[in-house]
Order: structure tokens, then sequence, then C-alpha cells
């Protein structure tokens, strides 16, 4: 009976290993056979504004845009797409979600930040897009990723103007924890759109919420793969851990019907925050789409974090 009992359990702890694997990595190792969707096409609040956005995706294709690389702190070749503005008042760093792409999540507001005289920085991600890397770290390596891509932007400047840095979801994470580290002082603010708190935490919601598989032991899997095959752990470093030590203001945004990264995680992020922040919530907005669904008050929220503390660091 023992006997039995052991190989059931056995047998029930590779099938959730297996299902782990092919939810957490599978789409990773196998994202360059798909190119990424340029927005939710399928996402029923955002159809009367897909003209709207495939005029933005058109207007960005035919943007002269420069190629940039640099190599990771960690020896991966990482991509970005580069649109400069003439007489630039500062730059933008967009980090773009989870099997995103540069234009799929940021057309609309390389827009904006372009006619405002804004430059505008597009890196792929780790395994995503022309960047290298087989594994994506839901922001823990990522962020040094943002940390050198802000580096890249504060030297293409002579180190002479403000740099905003600006993420969707994953991205938004991503932004959040770079905070933690040795940033350029030319950061003027931080934009976190629709960020969870941590790997552990996002990956906690979709197993359950996605996935109905129970949270123990499927998120102790998770962490065993995580750290076997991508080598990061789940809960290694996290959103709130930077947000403590944070001094640069944060213009956190997420919709109030976000079910992937539910709102409580942006409530959470600005709780933690130590800086000068705000928290603007778009209501009916499902994830990642509160651009489009809320674009007049997000974009007058943005305009007044610029004249706040972007203008301050051009005069200082």
């Amino acid at each position: 009976m023992f006997c039995i009992a052991l190989g059931v359990c056995a047998a029930l702890f590779a099938v959730l290993t297996l299902l782990v694997y092919a939810l957490l990595f599978r789409p990773t190792v196998s994202r360059r056979k798909q190119k990424a969707p340029e927005f939710f096409e399928g996402e029923r609040k955002l159809a009367p504004y897909l003209s709207e956005l495939r005029a933005a995706v058109d207007s960005f294709s035919l943007m002269e845009k420069e190629s940039v690389c640099i190599t990771s702190y960690d020896g991966i070749k990482l991509a970005a797409l580069y649109v400069s503005a003439e007489n630039a008042k500062g730059t933008v760093v967009c980090m773009h979600g989870y099997h995103g792409s540069p234009s799929g999540n940021f057309s609309l507001a390389v827009r904006f930040f372009h006619e405002r005289g804004w430059n505008v920085l597009l890196p792929y991600q780790r395994a995503h897009g022309e960047s290298g890397g087989t594994y994506l770290t839901f922001g823990i390596k990522e962020r040094f990723d943002c940390r050198d891509w802000t580096a890249a932007a504060d030297r293409k400047n002579g180190g002479a103007l403000p740099i905003i840095l600006y993420g969707v979801s994953m991205g938004a994470s991503t932004v959040l924890m770079a905070s933690g580290t040795e940033l350029s002082e030319n950061v003027a603010f931080i934009i976190a759109d629709c960020g969870y708190t941590s790997a552990r935490d996002e990956i906690a919601h979709v197993l359950k919420t996605s996935y109905r598989l129970p949270i123990s032991p499927t998120l102790a899997i998770s962490d065993m793969l995580a750290r076997s095959i991508a080598g990061f752990g789940l809960s290694e470093y996290s959103t709130l851990d930077a947000l403590a030590e944070n001094k640069i203001p944060v213009l956190f945004i997420h919709g109030d019907a976000d079910t992937f990264v539910p709102p409580y995680m942006s409530e959470k992020n600005y709780e933690a925050c130590s800086a000068p922040k705000e928290l603007l919530i778009v209501k009916g907005s499902p994830h990642a789409a509160n651009y489009v669904l809320g674009q007049r008050e997000y974009e007058k929220k943005i305009i007044e974090f610029m004249d706040k503390y972007a203008v301050k660091k051009v005069q200082g």
C-alpha cells in the first residue's frame, strides 16, 4: 500500500512539474516562432478603438528608428529601437510586458512623447523579439537590463537630459524593481502601468485563477523549476523590496477590471513606495488597456509629472 501511495505521489508530482514547465517556460522557449500581437484584438472593450490602435501601429512602423544593442550583466545581447526627437527634452525608456513587444504596448505612447519632443528608447526584454536570452525572469534579472538601458540613454544624452522609466505589466514591475538598483541621477520619474508585486505573487495568482491548480505544491515546483532552469527564485526580489528604498517619484496606474494582474498589487506597490507618488485607477479597464480606455486622464497625469519632476531635472 505504501509503495502504491508513493507511486501515485510521484506520478502527481511529475504531472504537475510538466504542467508548470509548459505554462511558465514552454511559451518563452517558443516565443520566436510567433509574432507578438500588436495589441489585444480579442479584448471586447478595445473593439471601438481598433482603428486608432492600428493607425498608431502603422505610424510607429513608419517612424525613423535606430537599432541599438548592449550586452547584459550576464552576457546576453539585448536589442532596442530608438526614436530620436529634434532638440530633445529627454528620453523615455519603455519596458514592454510578458510576451509583448515595443509596438504592441507603446504605439500610442510613442506618438504622445515624440510629439512633445522626447526621445523614446524601446528595448526588447530578454527572451523577446530581437534580444537574446532563453528565459524571461519576471523582472528579477530584467531590472538590471533596465538599469543598463537607462545608462545607455544617459550616454546618448551626454548625461544632460532627464529620463523617464515607463513599463507596462511585467515591464512595470521591471522598472519598479530597477528603482532598487543604482540608476542615473537623471531619472526624473517612473510610470508603472498594471505591475505586479513579485514573480511569486503573480504566478500564484495565475495558477489559481486561470489554471485552477493547487497553490501547494505547485508554487514550490514552480520555484524549483525557475531556479534550476532559468537561474532565479520566485521570491528572490520584489517591487516591494525596491520601493521601500526608492526615492524616485512614481506614477502608478491600474485598471479596476484587471483580472490578470489584480489592482490590489498596484495598491500594495503604492503603499510600499517611500518616494512622491500617485495612483490612477482607470474604471472598467482590463489588463494593459489603461492607456486606451483612460487616455485623457492618463496623459494628463503624465504631463503633470513631467511639469513637476522632469522640468526640475532640466533646470537643476
